[in-house]
């Protein structure tokens, strides 16, 4: 689950360069801005809302396991499973809502003779922004650092990749470049569901 939503993440971002073909003095016109739109978009379009899909089924498929792996492990009563699971959630509720952009843009720009270039181009830019808020992941990131430093529930190194990565989501979030959550989170997804799923932390999920 940890892998397919890091996987869903970086296609995320594979998928945009297509999606904004504009150069700066562009900006100002939306009808010049959809004419540069190839009839390939809707395909990178397409591509978008599938990796987003990806990501919001293995990132809540992830966070079930590990929430369930962490319950054995820490000790009673603990808040770490559940506030480890709710970061995940909210990472595949994110991408879940980007799924609903991707199939508006989609028929969009599969009609964009017969849509306003406006709605257009504002559609397309919100196709980069909900997806890519993986700052939840920050939730999941101060939980395993607190299950690997205080409760010895998973192995010390996830706990040092979890507090690097984690002040990495936490400067995201405090500037104006949320939307850069989805380049620290999915390396990280890829890092620690990669080390569970083989076998590298203590226990297995």
């Amino acid at each position: 689950g940890g892998i397919a939503a890091g996987v869903g993440g970086l296609l995320v971002f594979a998928a945009a360069g297509p999606l904004w073909p504009y150069a700066e003095s562009d900006l100002r016109d939306s009808a010049l801005m959809v004419g540069k739109l190839e009839d390939s978009t809707m395909w990178a379009v397409y591509a978008t809302q599938f990796a987003f899909t990806l990501a919001a089924f293995g990132a809540v498929l992830f966070g079930a396991g590990l929430r369930r792996r962490l319950e054995r492990q820490c000790p009673a009563g603990s808040l770490v499973p559940m506030t480890a699971y709710l970061g995940m959630l909210l990472v595949g509720v994110m991408n879940l809502v980007g799924t609903g952009m991707g199939t508006e843009m989609f028929h969009a720009v599969l009609n964009r003779e017969k849509t306003d270039p406006d709605t257009i181009v504002a559609g397309l830019s919100q196709l980069g922004t909900y997806g890519w808020l993986w700052t939840g992941l920050l939730l999941t990131a101060a939980s395993l650092a607190v299950a690997a430093f205080r409760q010895g529930a998973v192995s010390r190194w996830i706990g040092v990749v979890s507090v690097l990565f984690g002040l990495g989501l936490l400067a995201t979030a405090l500037a104006p470049l949320q939307y850069m959550a989805l380049f620290v989170g999915a390396p990280y997804l890829l890092v620690i569901g990669a080390a569970f799923a083989f076998g590298r932390a203590r226990a297995e999920v």
